[in-house]
C-alpha cells in the first residue's frame, strides 16, 4: 500500500472528484438543453435524445472496462488519459456540423469521464483512506442534481455550447493535478497489452452493449426490430459467459452474496423511475411555454432537496438502517410520481414546486441507502467490482428512462404532453421497487464471502483489487 503524504492524498482525491462529478453533471446538464439541440438540428426529439442516451450506453459499458485497465495500468495512467479524452469531446461537440457527429462525441466523452469513478475507489484502497467512500456518493448524487439548473441557467443564457465548454477547466484542472499528484504508478510493471485485452472478455462486452442498445430500441418503440436484437444479444451474451475464462459479468459469484442482487435490481428500478419524471418534467414545462432557463429553475425543488437529502442521509442512517431509509424511499418516490400523474397545462407552478421537493427527498436517500447496503454486502475485496456493476445499474435504468420518455411523451409540435400515462408507469416501476425492498428487509449482510464465490470474484472486470506486489 502506498503511503503519501495527507496532503498529497487530500489534493489527488479533489482531482479524483472533479473527474467523478462530471459523469453525472454531464448527464443531466444535457436535459434542458434538448429542445435546443432539437431545434438547432432540425430533428425529432426520438432522434436527438440518443444524445442523451448513448451517453449511458457508454459509460454502462466503459466503468467495468475502465475498472479492469485501472488494476492492470494503475489509476494514474487510467485517470489522466479519461479526463484528456473527456477535454478533446468538450471541445469538439459544439462544432459537430450533424447530431449524428454530436452523439459520437457524447460516447467519446462517457468514454472520458468514466475513468474517475473506479480510478477513486483503487486509489481510496491503495492509500488506506477508504472512510472517503461517503464523499464519492455524495458528489455523485448532488452534481447530478444540480445538472439540470446549471444547464438550463447556461442554455437560456450562452447557448447550449456551453454545458460542453464549461467542462474545460475542469478536466484540465483535474488531468494536470491528476498527473502531478497521483501514482506514481511505476510501482507495478507495465503489463503486456495483448494479455490485458485477452483478459477483457471482448465478445462479452460486445454482446452486452448491443443488448442494452436494443433494449433502449425496444422502449423507443421499435418492437420487433429492438425484441429481436434484445433476444440475440442476450443469447449471444449468456452463451460467451459461461464459456469464457474471466468474463464480463460472473453471475455466479453475485449470486453468492446473500442479498446483493436485490440491491443491484432495486437501484436499476429506481434509476428508471427517478429519472423517468426527471428526463420527462422539462420537456413537458418547455412544451407549456416554458424557456429553457425557466424549466431548470422549475426543477430546482427536485436538485435543491435532492442535494440537501444527500448531506444529511448519512447522518440519518446512523440512526436509522439503511434498510429502512431506502424503503421511505421507495414511498416517496410512488408519492411523488403519482402527484405527476395529476399535472395538466393549468397546473400552478406552487404546486409544481410542491411535488418536486416530495421528488428531491427520495434521490439522496435512496442513493446513499442503496449504496450502503451495497457496501455492507460485498466484502472488501470485492469493493471495486459491485461498485462498477452499481454503476452499470444506474446508467441501464437511467437508458430506459430515456426510452420511456421518447415513447411516453411524444407529442407534436406546439403540443403538451399528457402526463397521466407516463406519470402511472413510472409510478408502478416505483411500486416494483417498493415491494422489493421491503422483501429484503429481513436479510442481513453478509460477515464473509464463501469460498466457491470468492475464487469467482477474481475474474470479475471491475474495480481496485489489490495486485500482488503493491
Amino acid at each position: 500500500m502506498l503511503s503519501p503524504s495527507p496532503v498529497r492524498v487530500r489534493v489527488g482525491f479533489a482531482a479524483l472528484m472533479t473527474g467523478t462529478l462530471l459523469a453525472p453533471l454531464n448527464s443531466s446538464m444535457i436535459v434542458v438543453a434538448l429542445p435546443a439541440v432539437q431545434q438547432h438540428y432540425r430533428v425529432s426529439l426520438t432522434t436527438v435524445s440518443w444524445v442523451v442516451s448513448v451517453f449511458y450506453l457508454t459509460a454502462c459499458v466503459a466503468q467495468p472496462v475502465l475498472g479492469r485497465l485501472a488494476d492492470a495500468f494503475g489509476p494514474r495512467r487510467v485517470f489522466v488519459a479519461g479526463m484528456l479524452t473527456a477535454t478533446v469531446a468538450a471541445a469538439v461537440a459544439p462544432l459537430c456540423p450533424d447530431v449524428g457527429l454530436l452523439v459520437g462525441c457524447r460516447a467519446l466523452q462517457a468514454v472520458g469521464v468514466s475513468a474517475a469513478y473506479p480510478c477513486a475507489l483503487l486509489f481510496l484502497r491503495r492509500v488506506g483512506a477508504t472512510d472517503r467512500l461517503a464523499h464519492v456518493a455524495s458528489v455523485n448524487t448532488a452534481s447530478g442534481a444540480i445538472g439540470p439548473v446549471l444547464g438550463g441557467l447556461l442554455t437560456s443564457t450562452v447557448g447550449w455550447p456551453a454545458i460542453f465548454w464549461v467542462n474545460l477547466p475542469l478536466t484540465v484542472a483535474a488531468m494536470v493535478t491528476g498527473l502531478a499528484v497521483l501514482g506514481p504508478d511505476q510501482d507495478q510493471a507495465m503489463p503486456n497489452l495483448r494479455a490485458t485485452v485477452a483478459r477483457m472478455d471482448v465478445p462479452g462486452i460486445l454482446a452486452f452493449a448491443f443488448g442494452v442498445a436494443a433494449l433502449l430500441d425496444l422502449t423507443l418503440g421499435h418492437v420487433i426490430r429492438g425484441g429481436i436484437g434484445l433476444a440475440l444479444g442476450a443469447i449471444a451474451f449468456v452463451w460467451r459467459e459461461r464459456r469464457a475464462a474471466h468474463p464480463f459479468i460472473d453471475a455466479a459469484a453475485l449470486r453468492a452474496v446473500k442479498g446483493l442482487p436485490a440491491v443491484l435490481f432495486a437501484f436499476l428500478l429506481f434509476n428508471l423511475a427517478y429519472y423517468g419524471a426527471f428526463y420527462g418534467l422539462p420537456q413537458w414545462f418547455q412544451a407549456r411555454g416554458f424557456s429553457a432557463g425557466e424549466a431548470g429553475l422549475l426543477m430546482l425543488p427536485i436538485a435543491a432537496t435532492g442535494a440537501l437529502t444527500t448531506v444529511t442521509a448519512s447522518r440519518v442512517m446512523t440512526r436509522v438502517s439503511a434498510r429502512l431509509t431506502v424503503v421511505s424511499s421507495a414511498i416517496l418516490l410512488v408519492v411523488g410520481l403519482a402527484g405527476i400523474a395529476a399535472f395538466g397545462p393549468a397546473t400552478p407552478v406552487w404546486l409544481i414546486a410542491l411535488d418536486g421537493v416530495v421528488l428531491g427527498l427520495p434521490y439522496g436517500l435512496g442513493n446513499l441507502g442503496l449504496q450502503r447496503l451495497m457496501y455492507e454486502r460485498s466484502p472488501r475485496h470485492m469493493t471495486g467490482v459491485v461498485g462498477g456493476l452499481f454503476q452499470s445499474c444506474r446508467y441501464t435504468g437511467a437508458i430506459l428512462a430515456i426510452g420511456v420518455v421518447g415513447s411516453l411523451l411524444g407529442a407534436p409540435p406546439g403540443a403538451v404532453p399528457d402526463l397521466s400515462v407516463f406519470a402511472g408507469a413510472m409510478a408502478a416501476v416505483a411500486v416494483v421497487m417498493l415491494v422489493v425492498t421491503v422483501r429484503d428487509l429481513g436479510v442481513r449482510s453478509p460477515a464473509g464471502l464463501p469460498d466457491e464465490a470468492a475464487r469467482r470474484v477474481r475474474s470479475l472486470p471491475v474495480g481496485p483489487v489489490d495486485l500482488p506486489g503493491r
